[in-house]
Formats: C-alpha cells, sequence, structure tokens
C-alpha cells in the first residue's frame, strides 16, 4: 500500500519522532542541547520557528511554524544531521528513528493553545516534573534561547490542567491532515536563483526553496563540497553583517533588512569605513582581496575625510607600499556639492 503523501504547506505543524525500538534517543543533557543547536542551525536555511517543545529521553514532540512549503525538508534535515551526531558520539551503526516523523497540520489556531499545553504537560503525565515550567528540556522552562525558538504562544497560554476539551482539540488536529487539500506548489526553477543573486545567496534560497544540495551541484557543475562552503560563507558574512548592523554602521537603513537584500558592496564599503581592525580583516577574508580593492578604489581612496583609515587599509590589508600624500586626491562629495551650489 502506497504511503499517504504529507501535507506540506506553510503553517504550524505539530511533529512527533520517537527513537527505533523506543529505545533512548537522548542520552545526555549534550544530547537535548545538541538537537537544538541543529534545529537552530537548519531555521536560518529553511526559515521557520519553534513555537513549543518537548524532548523526552525516546521521542519529541515540536510546534514548527514554516513560511514556505518545506516541511519534509526541514525534518528531513534534522533527524538525519542528529543520527549522524547520535551514532558518532555512542559508537552505533544503522538508523535511529522508528519510520517516518509524524506531522500534523494545525489549521485552525483556536487549536494552538490546547496543542501547547499538551506538548509541555509531557514531563508530569510521565510523573518527570509536578509543575509547567519545570523540566528543563520543555520550552516552558525557557532554559534555552535559541533564534529558532518563539516564546508568543508559551506566554500566552495558560497552563492549567489538561482538560477533556483539550484532548478532543488535539484529535480533532490529528484527523485534520485527512481533510486537507494536498498540494505542494512547483518549485521556482534553478535559473531564477542564479541569475536574480550572487552565488551564495542563491544556494541559500535554493536550499529554502526546498532544492536538494546535490541539484543544485548538478546544476553548476560543482561538487556538493563546493555547495557546502558556499552556504558556509553566505552564513559567515550574513554574521558579519549582523554584527556591524547591531552596532549601527548601517544607521541610514532599514533595521529590519537582511544581508541576502543589502547591496554587496554598500557592505564592504561601511565596513571598510567604520569597522574595526577585525571587521576588516574578516571582511578580506569573506570577500576576498581583489573584490575589497576594488570597492576601496572606488569609494575611499580619493575621499579626504578618510586619510588615514584609507592609509591603514593599503598598508596593512592590501600590501600597498603608498604615503599619506598619494591618497590626498579631491572630495568627491564635496567637488559634487560644489558644483550643484554653483
Amino acid at each position: 500500500m502506497a504511503r499517504k503523501r504529507r501535507v506540506n504547506i506553510p503553517g504550524f505543524y505539530h511533529i512527533i519522532n520517537r527513537g527505533v525500538e523506543k529505545r533512548d534517543i537522548f542520552l545526555e543533557k549534550e544530547d537535548f542541547e545538541k538537537f537544538l543547536e541543529i534545529c537552530d542551525e537548519y531555521s536560518k536555511i529553511f526559515n521557520f520557528n519553534i513555537y513549543s517543545f518537548c524532548l523526552m529521553k525516546n521521542h519529541y514532540h515540536l510546534l514548527i511554524k514554516t513560511t514556505d512549503n518545506n516541511i519534509s525538508q526541514i525534518m528531513k534535515h534534522i533527524n538525519m544531521k542528529y543520527t549522524v551526531y547520535f551514532n558518532k558520539k555512542y559508537n552505533r551503526v544503522g538508523p535511529l528513528w522508528q519510520g517516518r516523523f509524524k506531522s500534523f497540520y494545525v489549521a485552525d489556531g483556536n487549536y494552538l493553545n490546547s496543542l501547547v499545553k499538551y506538548i509541555e504537560f509531557n514531563p508530569i503525565k510521565a510523573n518527570i516534573t509536578q509543575n509547567i515550567g519545570e523540566y528543563p528540556f520543555a520550552m516552558s522552562s525557557k532554559k534555552y534561547l535559541f533564534s529558532v525558538l518563539n516564546f508568543e504562544l508559551i506566554e500566552k497560554t495558560g497552563f492549567k490542567d489538561l482538560t477533556a476539551e483539550d484532548i478532543l482539540n488535539i484529535e480533532k488536529i490529528k484527523k485534520n491532515e485527512i481533510r486537507e487539500i494536498i498540494k505542494e506548489e512547483n518549485k521556482r526553477d534553478l535559473n531564477y536563483f542564479f541569475d536574480n543573486f550572487n552565488k551564495e545567496t542563491a544556494v541559500v534560497k535554493a536550499l529554502k526553496e526546498g532544492y536538494k544540495q546535490s541539484e543544485i551541484a548538478e546544476f553548476l557543475n560543482l561538487s556538493v563540497v563546493s555547495i557546502s562552503k558556499l552556504k558556509k560563507i553566505f552564513f559567515e558574512k550574513e554574521r558579519l553583517f549582523e554584527k556591524l548592523k547591531k552596532e549601527g554602521l548601517f544607521w541610514s537603513y532599514d533595521k529590519q533588512i537582511k544581508y541576502e537584500n543589502f547591496s554587496e558592496s554598500v557592505f564592504i564599503e561601511h565596513a571598510l569605513k567604520y569597522g574595526d581592525f577585525d571587521d576588516i580583516k574578516k571582511l578580506i577574508q569573506l570577500f576576498g582581496k581583489r573584490k575589497v580593492k576594488k570597492i576601496w578604489e572606488s569609494t575611499m581612496k580619493n575621499d579626504t575625510r578618510f586619510i588615514k583609515i584609507n592609509l591603514l587599509i593599503a598598508r596593512v590589508f592590501l600590501g600597498l607600499k603608498i604615503e599619506s600624500k598619494d591618497l590626498k586626491g579631491k572630495n568627491e562629495r564635496f567637488e559634487k556639492l560644489r558644483f550643484f551650489a554653483s
């Protein structure tokens, strides 16, 4: 009998998975934390948040909200990476999970409060704790603050006893999957991403769309290792961008703007002008000396406001043997203002 195709549309999902043969899948504190780290890592690729979780020794519950048609991709990557970690750590081979994970699409927001209660009450039902918030590996403990975690529903939910009405609501959620129209939108062609974005950004956007690294590698005639490196470079650039944004270097731009939507040349220019020594060093590592030099020459070299920093950039970072007199060109901004004022 063919397996039923999953609902794979944006929205809330209750995800359940357990260890093969009901074995324990979290043996130490480090294992629980590693699973959450993996969730956090993939949230940056697949654009999702977790609104409730409970990690028990032999199974887990997650309440995930997605913005794309990619719940299957999300869970496939999380489960696979944790399996690799677990098998390597405990010197074992073979599958870790008992078949496919279970996913229940939550179409009605009225049921969310009951679902959060149901997930967070797991340690109490198992006689591990007596009160909500005491179990460290449930979201209500607020012990972990990964960026993937959204505490909005935890804050709103009134954690009283799990009522008969709550149980009925959970059953309705589970049955709802059968009634949903199962529809997966067509993915955009890979040409779209590589025609409109630089290579690293295109790779990450294609992964978010649901493409596999092997598919992207074949499209670009590269190895899977090369695709993985491009993905890593993107996230390193994104981390540097977020650091500089937090420090106020892009104060004149929208505070919510993301690296993937920001001009690369403006990013480099602002980092050169206002970043510290380590920022500039990291910038050159990520973008390459040739690109940074080109932008420095076109936007900063002849600007008299930045003679000292220009001398540092030229001598220390670009390896140029020049003196300060070589940098005293025209202040282009001043010249333009003088022209329009005349």
